[in-house]
């Protein structure tokens, strides 16, 4: 008996369940419709099917499919436009669809795909702190940001999403077609011009400051003593145009730096409601029964986006991956972070190429970044590009649909994914080291490189407290640098000593805390005492320091109940030895272990550990000697070698590469 259609889509950890008896794993290749010829459409599809990919992935442009005021062209006037018919063809060929609807797409279009009567309305553009349009400098035109606020702008988007809803819709997986994935928007973020005091100061964004003001303070006469200002009326307070400004001089006190964090939340508050906004207008267009989901750009750390909040809003929120090798840590910390936030690490855009104005990627660098990913938690991706267009370089297949030399890596990665259900498995880690929100908001404000914002600090290969001021402000470290430091450096010596741990954002749902033995949380002198408290609460045990807290948010005296024990985060000896002790103390499995600087990850399923990768970060040749605690084979996934040892798995590794191993364990 055939199962019945579902009622919607959903998302399963890192699988679609589409219907009561299938479910398909998260993996899907870019292919825009409108930049290649309609014949070339098969080929392509094709070829992409080949490469093993279940999807294929496609943004639609707002700009391409309305190019003047009021004249809609989905396939009427040009052919290569007629998103219905690609879809069509799609599911002709069996691939289901994930589509990407915008508003904004970037894609290196124009306008990052908005049309220009949407960018040039001036009650639609973001404003600076003097008021005037904020305008991005990025190729291949600078142009005039959308406000995040705006209410013309969502307005104009209600009435996008309703002309390729109509387009859309019909050919949702629940309704017979083959769209089991939408996307919200695109890499919100201020468009890139996202220094904390870039924008945005649009009168709309305004009204939401009050609100959020008196959401969080409660008064105006509240709010006034929490700033120490002289607010007459609401319209007095307005949000800070730089750090250090006027109420205080150079060197804050209390009610400036709360003014300070006022300001920084409610850009990540703003942020998220644009997207909840956005996510419910597709809804009543009637783009609903299929997961949502959001993609965050390069440098999250820095970025004014709160990955938990906007999980609220849409089904998953991944992060996008563009990565030399060189940039190992990163590429491990972004995915820990995901696989601790989320529960289900995915890429919406991992990088096959890049722009031409993108710094250079090779093959290589691609195919370690998306091991690395792989190997830390990540359990899906869409590979963008997987079919060349103009304004990009490096896609596995060309524009007419012929599979390059790169398409036999990722069609062997791909189909080693399938047989090794990875998308099923989990990488065991009962170590968590929370992202402490207030602080990373504190960093955010100090720091001094204006539009050379902590994101693009850190996107670039630098943190997102390169930067910030070094000074203490007044308390007795500087604590704008010290979290992301002790962090750092607590990270290191959990990979020295073989003990696998992820990051968690201390706004993620409380299930994430508690999905760990230890959690590590650092306090300085000031914390929010909401955090405090989840931390009270959370099944983990907790360690928390290099101090307890006594301040809040207000940086007023403040009592905080003692959470746990306290550990000199900046202290190596306490850290080495408190690393020791904890593996005693919670039973903390170190899987595989293999001498530094080469590291390991094991992947478990229902009948014991199956994946293994073996990673040299390292610019020089290595030998890894893996050690076992049985006898065990193991077949590399890319390259065909078999391994076999009892005590030991020995193998040579070339610089910057990784092996996934498949593991056989001997009864």
């Amino acid at each position: 008996m055939r199962s019945s259609p579902p009622v919607r889509v959903t998302l399963e950890g890192a699988s679609l369940r589409l219907d009561a008896d299938r479910t398909l794993p998260l993996r899907s290749g870019a292919m825009h419709y409108w930049r290649l010829a309609p014949e070339r459409w098969r080929d392509g599809l094709r070829a992409l099917k080949a490469m093993g990919v279940p999807m294929v992935e496609t943004y639609a442009p707002w700009g391409v499919h309305e190019p003047e005021p009021g004249q809609w062209d989905f396939g009427q006037r040009d052919p290569r436009k007629d998103l219905g018919r690609f879809l069509d063809v799609a599911a002709e060929e069996g691939l289901e669809a994930f589509v990407r609807p915008g508003p904004h797409i970037n894609a290196e279009l124009t306008y990052f795909g908005l049309p220009a009567h949407i960018v040039h309305d001036p009650a639609i553009q973001a404003r600076s702190p003097s008021g005037r349009p904020v305008i991005l400098v990025f190729p291949p035109r600078m142009f005039p940001v959308p406000s995040h606020a705006s209410q013309a702008y969502h307005r104009a988007t209600r009435h996008w999403f309703e002309q390729v809803g109509a387009v859309l819709a019909p050919r949702l997986k629940p309704r017979g077609g083959n769209v089991v994935l939408l996307q919200v928007d695109n890499e919100v973020g201020y468009f890139f011009r996202n220094g904390p005091f870039c924008q945005d100061y649009h009168e709309d964004a305004l009204v939401r400051w009050i609100e959020h003001l008196e959401r969080t303070h409660g008064s105006l006469e509240a709010t006034r003593a929490a700033h120490e200002a002289d607010y007459t009326t609401w319209a007095d307070a307005l949000p800070p145009k730089r750090f250090g400004e006027g109420i205080h001089g150079e060197v804050p006190g209390p009610g400036e730096l709360t003014l300070q964090l006022d300001w920084a939340a409610f850009q990540e508050e703003l942020l998220t409601w644009a997207i909840g906004t956005m996510a419910e207008g597709m809804k009543d267009a009637g783009l609903d029964g299929v997961p949502t989901i959001h993609n965050v750009s390069l440098g999250e750390q820095g970025l004014q986006a709160n990955v938990p909040k906007l999980g609220e809003h849409v089904d998953l929120v991944g992060l996008d991956y563009y990565h030399p090798a060189r940039e190992h840590r990163a590429i491990k910390r972004r995915t820990l972070y995901l696989d601790g936030t989320t529960g289900a690490a995915y890429a919406p855009e991992l990088g096959i190429g890049a722009p031409p104005w993108f710094t250079p990627l090779a093959h290589e660098d691609s195919l370690y970044t998306a091991l690395c990913g792989l190997a830390y938690g990540l359990r899906g991706y869409n590979h963008y590009m997987a079919v060349d267009r103009d304004r990009w370089y490096g896609a596995a297949i060309d524009s007419k649909g012929r599979a390059r030399r790169e398409a036999d890596d990722w069609g062997r990665l791909n189909r080693a994914l399938d047989a090794t259900a990875f998308h099923t498995l989990r990488r065991v880690a009962r170590v968590a080291l929370m992202i402490p929100r207030e602080y990373a908001r504190y960093a955010r404000q100090t720091h001094v490189l204006g539009p050379l914002s902590p994101s693009t600090m850190e996107a670039i290969g630098g943190t997102p407290v390169d930067g910030c001021r070094g000074d203490d402000l007044g308390f007795d470290r500087p604590i704008q640098l010290r979290w992301w430091q002790d962090l750092a450096r607590l990270a290191q010596a959990l990979t020295a000593a073989g003990v696998p741990y992820r990051y968690v954002d201390s706004d993620a749902p409380i299930e994430r805390l508690d999905a760990h033995a230890l959690l590590v949380a650092p306090s300085y002198t000031f914390a929010d005492p909401a955090r405090w408290e989840r931390l009270a609460t959370t099944r983990a045990e907790v360690i928390t320091g290099p101090v307890a807290p006594s301040r809040d948010l207000t940086f007023r005296d403040h009592a905080f109940e003692p959470v746990g024990e306290t550990l000199d985060l900046g202290d190596d000896v306490q850290v080495q030895a408190a690393i020791h002790s904890w593996v005693e103390r919670f039973e903390l499995r170190r899987p595989s272990p293999v001498a530094p600087p080469l590291e390991t990850s094991l992947h478990e399923g229902p009948d014991g550990d199956r994946v293994l990768f073996v990673l040299n970060p390292t610019t020089e040749p290595r030998t890894a000697k893996v050690s076992l605690t049985r006898p065990t084979a193991a077949v590399d996934q890319l390259s065909g070698e078999r391994f076999e040892g009892e005590r030991e798995l020995e193998m040579t590794m070339r610089a910057q590469t990784i092996r996934m191993l498949a593991l056989e364990v001997s009864s």
